[in-house]
């Protein structure tokens, strides 16, 4: 597996004016997809956001399906692809095998948390939270997540450590060490950005003080 791969940070279709979102770039999606998957494979993305995930394999020729829990979301999503009934509203912590068919492959960046921040990130950063309490929910909605995914089938997680006020949380690392709990970690992938669409005045990229992020690589046994 390569472990450095550089892309050009852009998307290419605009979010509505009202959203003022990091997004991943369509670029790292479709890298991914066409590494670990094939034409007619189905691929998920548990925290669909704005469907980057769904309509870039719909574009691949893969079977997209999305799990996001913004209401907002799940329609601007379902507005976009041919499939719209792929795509469900409604919490990962709480997602059951019977929501969606064997997928092959999961390309999915969850919501991400520093250390000090006591908001809730599986709720949009509403209510209250702990950084304990929000790895304990990554591994939840891995264990989910492992009921939906093929045997053999690849899960990418898009990721970045963060710093905030001089203190460095290593979000990163201890997403892998939590996943790994779940499924088997192949290693990680480095991504740095280059390009005048890079958001720079976030303090590096995606905002948490980074010019790079990665992209941790998981496999499901087969059985």
């Amino acid at each position: 597996m390569t472990t450095y791969r550089c892309f050009e940070y852009e998307h290419d279709d605009d979010l509505p004016s009202e959203y003022d979102e990091v997004r991943t770039p369509d670029a790292l999606v479709e890298h991914f997809l066409q590494e670990h998957t094939e034409p007619g494979d189905r691929v998920i993305d548990v925290f669909a956001g704005f469907g980057t995930t769904l309509t870039v394999a719909e574009r691949l020729e893969r079977i997209p399906f999305g799990l996001e829990y913004e209401p907002d979301r799940v329609a601007y999503i379902r507005d976009r692809i041919e499939t719209p009934d792929h795509v469900r509203q409604g919490s990962v912590l709480e997602l059951e095998p019977s929501w969606f068919p064997a997928c092959d492959c999961c390309f999915t960046s969850p919501p991400f948390m520093e250390w000090t921040d006591d908001r809730n990130p599986f709720r949009n950063y509403a209510g209250e939270s702990t950084y304990a309490d929000y790895l304990d929910d990554i591994e939840t909605t891995f264990a989910r997540l492992e009921s939906v995914i093929a045997p053999g089938g690849t899960v990418v997680v898009d990721i970045a450590n963060m710093k905030h006020e001089g203190r460095v949380t290593p979000l990163a690392w201890d997403v892998a060490d939590r996943v790994a709990n779940v499924f088997y970690f192949d290693g990680e992938v480095v991504i740095p950005w280059t390009g005048d669409g890079s958001p720079d005045d976030r303090a590096g990229t995606f905002g948490y003080g980074y010019d790079h992020s990665y992209c941790l690589v998981f496999t499901k046994p087969d059985e």
